[in-house]
């Protein structure tokens, strides 16, 4: 029996990102720290050395060295969409409440546009709605 392959449901592109990101859950103190592997406008790819639990509310504080030599930080909230254990850690996948914006995510945003126009990588809708970056 042929086997069909997963399809990419993704309505933007996912991009390289270096940083680090401290997780935390609402009404809990427990804190997680992880290392981004990778950023789009609705979530992001992280590695964790623990656990977060699929399906788990979370806040993502972003920390990272901006085009100047600036550590920065923004934050957002999600969901857990996924979780994964390979080897001693964790691949976990979250989905952002909202997409990230200048009004919520104003120096994140300007550090993902100067990548995008800096190493040329593609904008970030792949169904080619205008561009706002």
């Amino acid at each position: 029996m042929k086997q069909n392959k997963p399809m990419d449901t993704r309505n933007w592109y996912r991009y390289q990102f270096f940083g680090s990101a401290s997780i935390s859950f609402p009404k809990e103190e427990k804190v997680i720290t992880a290392t981004i592997a990778n950023i789009s406008l609705s979530g992001m790819g992280l590695y964790a050395t623990s656990p977060v639990g699929k399906g788990k509310r979370v806040k993502i504080d972003i920390s990272y060295v901006d085009k100047n030599g600036r550590v920065r930080e923004n934050s957002a909230t999600g969901k857990v969409d996924w979780q994964k254990r390979f080897l001693n850690m964790y691949l976990i996948g979250i989905k952002f409440d909202e997409e990230l914006s200048a009004s919520n995510q104003p120096r994140l945003l300007e550090h993902l546009t100067w990548l995008i126009d800096t190493y040329r990588w593609p904008q970030p809708y792949k169904d080619k709605r205008i561009a706002i970056l």
